[in-house]
């Protein structure tokens, strides 16, 4: 990667934090970036934010490991670090989902909906786009789509999870 590239993809963070924080105001009921917890979610969100970090440390040292040995892998590093960074966020949001901390005082979980599904349209056409020009995977190795692809199966990953918490959810209610 060049250092074009590099200014391109730093722009694109400035950019994509702008929009998030405008999403956040968007999707909070009292229309702050910020989401609001009480003490016991910010307790368990504290573990989750652990298990994630772990997750990260642990794919990091095991990259450290390859790296070293020199062992080739078909995966550009830049994707590969990213993966590292969508298994940590992927297991701080299950555990989050399942522990009922997920979800903040403040959220507007139908608002959330809108802007998680507007997010997989959004990673959705550099896949399509990569997919009907052959180009997700070229000369062996995933191109820069494939980060997409990533962001796709985390946010898949997360609509099941919650789906079947809240089928769990609604399950024990009716046990009650």
């Amino acid at each position: 990667m060049n250092i074009y590239s590099s200014f391109g993809v730093v722009i694109g963070l400035i950019v994509g934090l702008i929009i998030a924080v405008i999403c956040f105001k968007y999707a909070n009921t009292n229309h702050k970036a910020k989401t609001e917890y009480d003490e016991r979610q910010k307790v368990i969100r504290g573990q989750a934010y652990m298990y994630g970090f772990y997750t990260v440390l642990v794919f990091e040292c095991l990259m450290l490991v390859i790296s070293i040995g020199r062992l080739p892998l078909p995966v550009d590093e830049y994707i590969l670090h990213f993966m590292g960074i969508i298994l940590g966020c992927t297991v701080l949001a299950v555990y989050s989902i399942w522990h009922d901390v997920y979800w903040g005082l403040n959220n507007n979980r139908r608002r959330y909906s809108i802007v998680f599904i507007i997010c997989a349209a959004i990673n959705a056409i550099p896949v399509i786009a990569s997919l009907r020009t052959g180009t997700l995977i070229v000369n062996s190795k995933p191109s820069s789509a494939f980060i997409n692809l990533l962001v796709l199966i985390m946010l898949l990953i997360l609509a099941i999870e919650l789906l079947i918490k809240q089928i769990a959810d609604k399950k024990e209610e009716g046990e009650d």
